[in-house]
């Protein structure tokens, strides 16, 4: 459950109280999601203020959001997570759905989105081939929920702009369609139909409980490391249009300065000098407190640098668990919201089945895998070892090089009744 990226409705869903998520949602929700997706884009603002005229005026934007969003997304997704059914009918049944093939991928762009936006949704629809699943884009949906315990979801909305002020969108109930119009701050129902998948068609994935980004908690960290870097730059640029000062010229006017352009000497009286006058940059200082902004960033995210000397091929295991902590407490809050969400799908995909004539229930249990450099071989040896006490599917299941464990299966059954033929 997140309450931080839904809108509690206690009663009953009216025109009156769809029009008032529907305000809350555009005020605080999606500029919410706008603010941070800015960032993951590289478009946020540098809180520099005016410059001086004159003045170089960089405003460099490091790319760390994006960089935390995609060591996350590839340590938790980057590997596709595999569903044991609890018969093989089931999992024969799921394998042919239409969009089967491209689940990976849909749960990779949904944990893109939750990292950067604290969510991301996947819709589920019918037709005439069975039932099918989009994403949907974090900026034009959001969730009611109920005021009973546990504030269960009560309904999904996905909006969508049309020509003009009107602002179209569905309702999404777990009996019902509904669409709207929402013009004026009013919502007017038009259309209605029966949803034939008789579950949620729009399903929430949550970051983590709390529904927060990855990099949300770092973005003022973000903006300080910024602005650093892109003052220290204006002042490395500012070297090359210092003053010149002249002490003990013999000749001040214009026509001696251009006189001195042109032929590269200065006559200066006994005991004169030329020197630039330029700011003196404490290049110590800022190196220390950009190393100090750069770790707290990754740090406080909970987001391994690569560039880290304890990543090296020699690095003992311990050392790399270690390093590895804080991405791990991010993986398993990510792997629990996202057990909601694949269970939820499966239940609306089962609906859609149960429409058309083929019932089934899809009993499964989602099974997550770090993505980390592994040793294929050590990996087979030891499952080898393990073999006597190891079922084949979860030996089949931890081999990197088995897509889809399954399918294994059935092939080496055919090629044993091959043999026996």
């Amino acid at each position: 459950m997140s309450l931080h990226q839904d809108i509690i409705c206690s009663t009953p869903i009216s025109e009156e109280g769809l029009a008032h998520a529907c305000g809350l949602f555009f005020r605080q929700i999606r500029s919410h999601r706008e603010r941070l997706m800015d960032y993951y884009l590289g478009r946020q603002s540098v809180p520099k203020g005016e410059a001086v005229r004159g003045r170089p005026d960089n405003r460099l934007r490091v790319p760390f959001p994006r960089y935390i969003t995609q060591v996350q997304t590839g340590y938790f997704l980057g590997q596709p997570p595999t569903l044991a059914f609890d018969r093989s009918e089931e999992g024969a049944v799921f394998s042919a759905l239409p969009d089967a093939p491209h689940f990976p991928c849909l749960l990779y762009e949904a944990a893109r989105d939750a990292s950067v936006c604290g969510m991301g949704a996947l819709l589920a629809w019918l037709d005439k081939s069975g039932p099918r699943v989009c994403r949907c884009d974090p900026m034009s949906v959001f969730f009611l929920r109920s005021g009973a315990a546990g504030s269960p979801i009560q309904a999904g909305v996905r909006l969508f702009q049309e020509e003009g002020s009107v602002v179209r969108g569905v309702l999404y109930e777990p009996e019902r369609l509904r669409t709207f119009a929402l013009e004026h701050g009013g919502v007017r129902f038009e259309t209605e139909e029966e949803n034939l998948l008789h579950a949620m068609p729009l399903i929430p994935f949550y970051n983590n409980s709390e529904g927060s980004g990855d990099f949300e908690a770092v973005t003022g960290l973000v903006d300080a490391y910024n602005l650093l870097l892109s003052g220290a730059l204006d002042d490395m640029q500012s070297v090359a249009n210092a003053f010149l000062a002249l002490y003990g010229m013999q000749g001040t006017t214009q026509e001696d300065i251009d006189q001195a352009n042109r032929s590269r000497i200065l006559s200066l009286s006994e005991g004169g000098r030329a020197e630039f006058v330029v700011k003196n940059l404490n290049h110590e200082a800022l190196g220390q407190l950009e190393g100090n902004l750069r770790r707290s960033i990754l740090q406080l995210s909970m987001t391994p640098d690569l560039s880290d000397q304890n990543f090296a091929g020699n690095a003992s295991g311990v050392a790399l668990q270690y390093k590895l902590w804080g991405i791990e407490q991010v993986r398993s809050a990510k792997e629990q919201a996202f057990t909601d969400g694949i269970l939820a799908l499966l239940e609306a995909l089962a609906g859609g089945l149960a429409t058309l004539g083929r019932p089934v229930t899809f009993r499964a249990k989602p099974a997550f895998y770090k993505n980390l450099p592994q040793d294929a071989a050590a990996l087979s040896e030891t499952l080898l070892t393990l073999s006597p006490i190891l079922s084949r599917r979860t030996i089949l299941e931890r081999l990197p090089y088995v897509d889809d464990p399954e399918e294994e299966e059935r092939r080496k059954e055919r090629e044993e009744m091959n043999l026996e033929e």
